[in-house]
């Protein structure tokens, strides 16, 4: 039971930590170019959708972990410590209270990468049927 426990804990730090940088990302001291990394590291974190596919064997798993720690590492190296400290004390607030604001951040971040992702698919199938005629 205690690995449990434990497993339990660590998942409930790592979604704390992504809240965090959210919060981070809609602060207004943070720069533009901060802003997009942490949009495209947090948005790859929670998506579905994945470069190489989980069913791949090994790869499918291990481009998630590189390319989303890559992204929170830069992130966090590039967030000034006053901003991080302020998103990581707001989340560990949020995250521990009963409101729940974080799953309904999670459902608008998922909404816009289906959304996203269902204008990709039109374009690619109007430009594939441009091609035909």
């Amino acid at each position: 039971m205690t690995q449990l426990d434990t497993l339990k804990q660590k998942t409930h730090a790592v979604n704390t930590e992504i809240y965090a940088l959210y919060l981070a990302y809609r602060d207004s001291r943070v720069e533009w170019y901060v802003r997009m990394l942490l949009a495209l590291a947090i948005g790859y974190a929670i998506s579905p959708v994945d470069l190489v596919p989980d069913l791949t064997p090994v790869f499918g798993y291990l481009d998630d972990v590189v390319i989303v720690a890559a992204g929170f590492r830069v992130s966090y190296q590039l967030l000034t410590k006053e901003v991080r400290q302020y998103a990581q004390f707001r989340a560990y607030e949020d995250m521990n209270s009963d409101t729940p604001t974080s799953a309904f951040a999670l459902k608008i971040v998922s909404y816009a990468w289906l959304l996203l992702f269902s204008l990709l698919l039109v374009f690619c199938y109007k430009l594939l049927h441009m091609h035909t005629l």
